[in-house]
Protein backbone atom coordinates (compact mmCIF):
# COMPACT_ATOMS: atom_id res chain seq x y z
CA UNK A 1 0.00 0.00 0.00
CA UNK A 2 2.80 1.87 0.64
CA UNK A 3 4.37 1.61 -2.68
CA UNK A 4 1.36 2.41 -4.18
CA UNK A 5 1.04 6.09 -2.57
CA UNK A 6 4.55 6.79 -3.25
CA UNK A 7 3.96 6.22 -6.66
CA UNK A 8 0.81 8.14 -6.97
CA UNK A 9 2.45 10.87 -5.03
CA UNK A 10 5.42 11.38 -7.12
CA UNK A 11 3.40 10.79 -10.62
CA UNK A 12 0.91 13.51 -9.16
CA UNK A 13 4.33 16.05 -8.41
CA UNK A 14 5.51 15.08 -11.53
CA UNK A 15 2.59 16.38 -13.49
CA UNK A 16 2.55 19.24 -11.39
CA UNK A 17 5.78 20.31 -12.44
CA UNK A 18 5.52 19.33 -16.46
CA UNK A 19 2.20 20.76 -16.67
CA UNK A 20 4.00 24.32 -16.50
CA UNK A 21 6.83 23.71 -18.47
CA UNK A 22 4.48 22.04 -21.77
CA UNK A 23 2.02 24.88 -20.95
CA UNK A 24 5.16 27.52 -21.45
CA UNK A 25 6.00 25.62 -24.90
CA UNK A 26 2.58 25.67 -26.33
CA UNK A 27 2.07 29.40 -25.25
CA UNK A 28 5.37 30.42 -27.03
CA UNK A 29 4.99 28.41 -30.27
CA UNK A 30 1.29 30.33 -30.47
CA UNK A 31 3.10 33.57 -29.50
CA UNK A 32 5.41 32.91 -32.71
CA UNK A 33 2.74 31.83 -34.51
CA UNK A 34 0.71 34.93 -33.83
CA UNK A 35 3.91 37.13 -34.10
CA UNK A 36 4.17 36.19 -37.21
CA UNK A 37 0.78 36.78 -38.49
CA UNK A 38 0.59 39.68 -37.23
CA UNK A 39 3.84 40.98 -38.87
CA UNK A 40 2.28 39.88 -42.28
CA UNK A 41 -0.93 41.53 -41.71
CA UNK A 42 0.82 44.91 -41.15
CA UNK A 43 3.23 44.69 -43.60
CA UNK A 44 0.10 43.98 -46.30
CA UNK A 45 -1.31 46.86 -44.94
CA UNK A 46 1.53 49.34 -44.89
CA UNK A 47 1.83 47.91 -48.90
CA UNK A 48 -1.38 48.61 -49.35
CA UNK A 49 -1.25 52.09 -47.76
CA UNK A 50 1.80 52.79 -50.09
CA UNK A 51 0.02 51.34 -53.47
CA UNK A 52 -2.91 53.69 -52.65
CA UNK A 53 -1.08 56.77 -53.26
CA UNK A 54 -1.39 56.34 -56.96
CA UNK A 55 -4.96 56.65 -56.78
CA UNK A 56 -6.92 59.57 -57.71
CA UNK A 57 -7.56 60.59 -53.90
CA UNK A 58 -3.70 59.82 -53.07
CA UNK A 59 -4.93 56.85 -51.12
CA UNK A 60 -7.76 58.63 -48.93
CA UNK A 61 -9.96 56.63 -49.16
CA UNK A 62 -8.12 53.10 -48.55
CA UNK A 63 -6.33 54.86 -45.34
CA UNK A 64 -9.65 55.93 -43.98
CA UNK A 65 -10.17 52.83 -42.79
CA UNK A 66 -6.75 52.46 -41.25
CA UNK A 67 -6.13 55.00 -39.07
CA UNK A 68 -7.95 55.30 -35.77
CA UNK A 69 -10.29 57.87 -34.59
CA UNK A 70 -7.59 59.13 -32.28
CA UNK A 71 -4.71 58.44 -34.69
CA UNK A 72 -2.04 61.15 -34.08
CA UNK A 73 0.75 62.42 -36.86
CA UNK A 74 3.33 64.36 -37.90
CA UNK A 75 4.38 65.05 -41.60
CA UNK A 76 7.38 65.06 -42.96
CA UNK A 77 7.39 68.98 -42.50
CA UNK A 78 6.82 68.71 -39.10
CA UNK A 79 2.95 69.29 -39.00
CA UNK A 80 0.95 67.34 -36.30
CA UNK A 81 -2.26 66.04 -37.49
CA UNK A 82 -5.40 64.30 -36.28
CA UNK A 83 -7.12 61.47 -38.53
CA UNK A 84 -9.50 64.44 -40.70
CA UNK A 85 -6.55 66.68 -41.06
CA UNK A 86 -4.32 63.46 -42.33
CA UNK A 87 -6.67 62.78 -44.75
CA UNK A 88 -7.03 65.82 -46.33
CA UNK A 89 -3.93 66.48 -46.70
CA UNK A 90 -3.90 63.44 -48.69
CA UNK A 91 -6.85 64.58 -50.96
CA UNK A 92 -5.79 67.89 -51.52
CA UNK A 93 -2.10 66.70 -52.89
CA UNK A 94 -1.32 67.92 -55.96
CA UNK A 95 0.98 65.89 -57.81
CA UNK A 96 0.36 63.15 -59.90
CA UNK A 97 2.40 59.37 -58.50
CA UNK A 98 3.88 57.03 -61.45
CA UNK A 99 5.04 54.45 -58.39
CA UNK A 100 4.36 54.45 -54.77
CA UNK A 101 6.15 51.54 -52.46
CA UNK A 102 7.70 50.52 -49.60
CA UNK A 103 11.60 49.48 -49.65
CA UNK A 104 11.77 48.04 -46.28
CA UNK A 105 9.74 47.39 -43.42
CA UNK A 106 10.34 46.51 -40.28
CA UNK A 107 8.15 44.94 -38.03
CA UNK A 108 8.30 45.21 -34.08
CA UNK A 109 5.35 43.22 -31.69
CA UNK A 110 5.48 44.54 -28.53
CA UNK A 111 2.27 42.96 -27.46
CA UNK A 112 -0.63 41.02 -29.26
CA UNK A 113 -2.65 44.28 -29.51
CA UNK A 114 0.49 46.59 -30.32
CA UNK A 115 3.12 46.88 -32.99
CA UNK A 116 5.59 49.29 -34.55
CA UNK A 117 6.33 49.31 -38.41
CA UNK A 118 9.85 51.09 -38.90
CA UNK A 119 9.90 51.01 -42.86
CA UNK A 120 11.59 53.49 -46.06
CA UNK A 121 9.71 54.40 -49.23
CA UNK A 122 10.21 55.74 -52.44
CA UNK A 123 7.60 58.19 -54.43
CA UNK A 124 7.76 59.14 -57.64
CA UNK A 125 5.89 61.31 -60.10
CA UNK A 126 5.32 64.83 -61.17
CA UNK A 127 4.47 67.99 -59.20
CA UNK A 128 1.62 70.62 -59.71
CA UNK A 129 4.38 72.28 -62.39
CA UNK A 130 4.72 68.97 -64.32
CA UNK A 131 8.06 68.73 -62.89
CA UNK A 132 9.02 65.07 -62.11
CA UNK A 133 10.74 64.07 -58.78
CA UNK A 134 11.88 61.15 -56.92
CA UNK A 135 11.66 61.31 -53.15
CA UNK A 136 12.03 58.43 -49.81
CA UNK A 137 10.88 58.87 -46.74
CA UNK A 138 12.13 57.11 -43.32
CA UNK A 139 8.64 56.94 -41.24
CA UNK A 140 7.12 54.74 -38.56
CA UNK A 141 3.69 53.87 -37.69
CA UNK A 142 2.06 52.49 -34.47
CA UNK A 143 -0.67 49.66 -34.78
CA UNK A 144 -3.11 48.78 -32.18
CA UNK A 145 -5.43 45.74 -32.86
CA UNK A 146 -8.70 47.28 -31.10
CA UNK A 147 -11.93 44.71 -31.54
CA UNK A 148 -10.01 42.58 -34.18
CA UNK A 149 -9.18 45.48 -36.36
CA UNK A 150 -5.92 46.76 -36.52
CA UNK A 151 -5.88 50.44 -36.94
CA UNK A 152 -3.01 52.88 -37.15
CA UNK A 153 -2.98 55.36 -33.89
CA UNK A 154 0.33 57.07 -34.59
CA UNK A 155 2.42 57.88 -37.46
CA UNK A 156 5.87 60.22 -38.46
CA UNK A 157 7.90 60.27 -41.35
CA UNK A 158 10.65 62.43 -42.11
CA UNK A 159 12.65 62.85 -45.65
CA UNK A 160 15.58 61.11 -46.72
CA UNK A 161 18.16 63.64 -48.00
CA UNK A 162 20.59 61.92 -50.61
Amino acid sequence: MKLITATLVALTGFSLCAAPIAFAQVTTANAATDTGAIETKLKSMEDSWAGAQLQKDHGATVVEGMLASDYAGVGSKGQIRNKSEQLEHMRSDTATYSDSKNDSLKVHVYAPNLATVCGTSTEKGKDKDGKEFSRSFAWVDTWMDRSGQWQCIASSGTPITK
